[in-house]
């Protein structure tokens, strides 16, 4: 009785992990644009600071009454002719100084920004810092607020690496509600130290995120507390043994994966994103084959550790979209690495003694192993023909959508 009960638990819990990792596979990330707010994110580097502001282009063209069809997003060629005028507009109610040297602001150019509720003008500037970066900054930020005050303007720092603040779209640090106010931020509450943790915490994220990496983790996993004998698979018969396997899979999947990461992000090998990708997607696939047929026959070490040289490239891609080795290169490059190891040992301790319980059942070749299998092959193929062929099937977000 007991032990029934006790298999009846590891499948709950079994099932609820395969959930996790199927949420995450349909999870989005939040979107921090809404409507009625404008934006301002900072970029804080060794000796220079960048600013983006994101303002809404329906409520800048009530304002100015710059003649935008209102049902329709803005072109370059229709912006073009007002820019003189909108910079002149956000010169006044944007003001950024240096506390205690003194900065100059420098229009660098601009952009637009699509999302799902409006569309964003986004102006780029430099701030130029007489004597390195400041102690503090003194920031008004009224743009729309002054004339509709139930606008809200936010101040976001982007990145940061003395205070471990990488890609930052979402944490407001100030808000702005009133014409006229002025904040101020505070740039020295960082530390080398506090930079080194927010880059670890990076990989860590970025690996339990890369749903293709998870699940190339997960179809390693599958079949490691099997043997295969007799075209047969059978449970191993000590915890050790599979243990040993995983481990040893898992130290070639690294060190490929390090030695890339390090060779790309250095500049030394550069290899085509889109080739990375389809590569990555169909990693996945063939070790679903493997569960249905031996292809590896022997070489499994050495697949592993091809297949890892390719997941380095896109580790190095995400690094450096993050743009995080900017600064102390050295630092964040070993601080990713290190939560990318981090992560993946934490998705090898919570599967693998799941798996390696359930591995005497008879339902885990057949429905786990198989079905896992079949699920993984499945999404291999769909992602390679996405990457490869450069096209969106759009079956995924048409899913989620159902969902």
């Amino acid at each position: 009785m007991f032990s029934k009960l006790l298999r009846s638990r590891i499948v709950k819990i079994f099932f609820a992990t395969a959930a996790c990792l199927l949420c995450l596979l349909f999870s989005t990330d939040a979107i921090a644009h809404k409507l009625g707010q404008s934006y301002v994110y900072l970029q804080v580097g060794e000796d220079t600071i960048d600013a983006r502001l994101e303002i809404p282009v329906k409520e800048l063209n009530q304002v100015l009454d710059l003649g935008f069809p209102a049902d329709k997003k803005v072109r370059q060629a229709e912006i073009e002719p007002h820019l003189e005028q909108i910079q002149a507009y956000v010169d006044n109610h944007f003001q950024l100084s240096c506390q205690p040297q003194t900065c100059g602001l420098m229009f660098r150019g601009y952009d637009f920004l699509n999302t799902t509720f409006a569309q964003f003008l986004q102006l780029r500037y430099s701030v130029m810092p007489v004597d390195g970066i400041p102690d503090q900054l003194q920031v008004t930020y009224d743009v729309i607020l002054a004339e509709q005050p139930q606008h809200i303007n936010m101040l976001l720092i982007e990145e940061n690496w003395q205070t471990g603040t990488f890609g930052n779209e979402s944490q407001a640090l100030l808000i702005f509600d009133q014409a006229g106010q002025s904040k101020t931020v505070d740039l020295t509450s960082g530390s080398l130290f506090r930079g080194f943790v927010g880059v670890v915490k990076l990989g860590i994220e970025h690996i339990l995120e890369g749903i293709d990496h998870v699940l190339f983790l997960v179809a390693l996993l599958l079949p490691s507390v099997l043997r295969r004998r007799d075209d047969r698979w059978q449970p191993v018969g000590k915890f050790s043994t599979a243990l040993v396997y995983i481990i040893k899979i898992v130290t070639a999947f690294t060190i490929a994966h390090s030695i890339t990461l390090c060779l790309a992000t250095l500049q030394i090998v550069q290899v085509p994103s889109r080739l990375v990708e389809s590569v990555i997607a169909a990693s996945i696939g063939l070790a679903a084959v493997e569960i249905f047929y031996p292809i590896f026959r022997g070489r499994t070490w050495l697949i592993i550790f091809l297949f890892g040289l390719f997941h380095g490239f896109g580790f190095a891609d995400a690094l450096a979209e993050l743009g995080v080795t900017s600064q102390h290169a050295a630092l964040s490059l070993f601080g990713f690495n290190l939560g990318i190891e981090i992560g993946q040992i934490a998705i090898i301790a919570i599967v693998f003694p799941l798996l390696y319980l359930l591995r005497t059942q008879r339902f885990y070749p057949r429905v786990v192993l198989r079905s896992g299998g079949l699920l993984l092959g499945t999404m291999s193929l769909y992602w390679f023909i996405e990457r490869a062929f450069d096209i969106n099937l759009r079956v995924l977000p048409t899913i989620q959508g159902l969902i």
